[in-house]
């Protein structure tokens, strides 16, 4: 691969040509979307191939439905040869009760209209598109905002006039102590 802007030859692993620092990635997005760089900004104005909640719930019942015919289908089969088998009969009816009022409950009381999770990626992805930042890109990959901490943080208020140029010994501590404590009135 070539970097469109300077012809520096690249690897096609490479995400950022190395002389002039194009993001290879978008270049090669570009050229897969057969030359149409707002591709991904109309596809997430339309909504962006997203499901809505009906959708999701209409998939996710047809797919147990469907596991919990295979199953039952299975579980005739086994008992056609051996009868104690019937036992599986069981589960692969409740797999299929479950898969139908699955897709019901998607069907009469799920919104038809996107999550506001789905909202948002959307709408990132749009601004994304229009700064010009590749598919690969997300916001969390960016670097956060500078922090400072105040000097005052860092100054030392610890009273420093019990310092001497020796250390006290234990047996030196604790008599000052047990004479402070006979001084201020203490038996």
């Amino acid at each position: 691969m070539f970097c469109p802007r300077c012809g520096q030859q690249a690897a096609e692993e490479v995400r950022f040509c190395s002389r002039c620092g194009l993001p290879l990635d978008a270049a090669a997005e570009v050229v897969e979307a057969g030359g149409h760089p707002d591709w991904h900004l109309a596809r997430a104005e339309a909504g962006g191939g997203a499901l809505t909640s009906r959708q999701r719930g209409m998939r996710k019942g047809l797919m147990l439905t469907i596991g919990g015919l295979l199953f039952f289908g299975v579980a005739i089969l086994l008992t056609a040869f051996k009868e104690d088998l019937f036992v599986f009969l069981i589960p692969a009816g409740i797999l299929l009760t479950i898969g139908v009022m699955r897709m019901l409950y998607g069907l009469l009381l799920e919104e038809d209209k996107p999550d506001k999770k789905t909202a948002k990626r959307a709408a990132a992805a749009a601004d994304d598109a229009a700064a010009g930042l590749g598919r690969g890109s997300s916001r969390g990959a960016q670097l956060p905002p500078a922090r400072t901490v105040p000097a005052s943080l860092y100054t030392n208020t610890a009273d420093t006039n019990d310092m001497t140029a020796s250390p006290l010994s234990v047996t030196e501590s604790t008599t000052r102590l047990l004479d402070e404590d006979k001084a201020g009135g203490k038996p």
